[in-house]
């Protein structure tokens, strides 16, 4: 996929790389800290090392709009760390306001690049069949038919399950999948008009709808683990690992689009975009971290999964239409 090219250009770039892979490692640590190291000592140096990471990163950020993190590196790591201390200090008093800025920006981010990964998954895997010329229009029609079923499938059954329950918690969730049926009908309901007029078969909306539906079903288990699962160790990791391939994926696609962005954002390069990120992705961290040291609350855990659960919808529904017309079979 395109974002490999994008993380082959990422590790060229030596001091982003570096900060890239201190960030993962503090986030497997902090992962680590929950279920295997339940200490808070560690949990203290660990929030402190990721507290002066995330300052060091702000620095630097609002350095590369003024440098080239490329060619002055050394210079701006002397002046980065210099600064860090005395810039936390002078913003301590709107650390809030911008903690919060920066948890609905992860939200957000989140969102649509988990939409982008469902949607470029399933156009890659049409475009393949598309170029096999001599079995594509069998093959595409199978595919439409075969993932639109299991899509319906899956989402229909889901929605029998939680209207079973009696508790209406329970069975307001199958409004969630309820909703997904509706936005999946409409974007069916554009391919077939698509198919109509212009005699061309959009048929990656099939396994695009399926592959929403599993990372909507995801989400539910994310806000739902501490209950559903005894032991959470295992589902905890698995999530790291999910939600590390996202990270992952998103600074791959930053960087896969380098000249459209400086084109986009004169201001702001792939760098400064790629480090915000990071420093978004680390005040989540803080914020988790300072969560164990307290009772979560289960209302901040439930506006967060259905402030993603919007967005994500959002961006199924809207930018999924647009691409319906706009794609191109067979050219990615």
């Amino acid at each position: 996929m395109r974002f490999i090219s994008g993380l082959k250009s990422l590790s060229k770039r030596i001091l982003l790389l570096i900060i890239v892979i201190l960030f993962i490692i503090s986030w497997f640590l902090f992962t680590l800290s929950i279920n295997v190291i339940p200490n808070n000592t560690f949990r203290f140096i660990l929030i402190s090392f990721i507290g002066f990471l995330a300052g060091f990163t702000f620095v630097l950020l609002i350095l590369s709009l003024f440098f080239n993190i490329d060619k002055r590196g050394k210079f701006l790591v002397i002046i980065a760390l210099i600064l860090t201390i005395p810039v936390m200090f002078l913003f301590s008093g709107i650390i809030g306001w911008f903690f919060s800025f920066c948890v609905i920006a992860n939200l957000v981010l989140t969102a649509f690049f988990a939409f982008k990964f469902c949607r470029d998954s399933s156009i890659k895997i049409d475009d393949y069949l598309y170029n096999k010329k001599g079995s594509r229009k069998f093959t595409r029609i199978i595919e439409f038919l075969i993932f639109g079923l299991l899509s319906w499938w899956f989402v229909s059954i889901t929605i029998r399950y939680f209207r079973s329950f009696s508790e209406p918690g329970i069975q307001r969730l199958a409004q969630v999948f309820f909703v997904l049926f509706l936005i999946h009908l409409v974007l069916i309901g554009f391919v077939l008009i698509r198919l109509i007029f212009i005699q061309k078969l959009a048929a990656f909306i099939s396994l695009f709808n399926l592959l929403t539906f599993f990372y909507v079903v995801y989400l539910l288990v994310s806000l739902w683990a501490d209950f559903i699962f005894i032991d959470s160790v295992g589902y905890d990791f698995f999530s790291f690992f999910v939600d590390l391939l996202l990270f992952i994926y998103i600074i791959g696609s930053i960087y896969d689009r380098v000249d459209y962005i400086k084109k986009v954002f004169i201001i702001f390069g792939a760098d400064t975009i790629a480090l915000f990120l990071i420093l978004m992705k680390l005040i989540v961290q803080i914020i988790n971290i300072i969560q164990e040291f307290t009772t979560p609350s289960a209302d901040l855990i439930i506006g967060q999964v259905q402030i993603l659960w919007i967005f994500f919808a959002i961006f199924t529904l809207l930018v999924g239409i647009y691409t319906i017309f706009r794609h191109k079979e067979g050219k990615g």
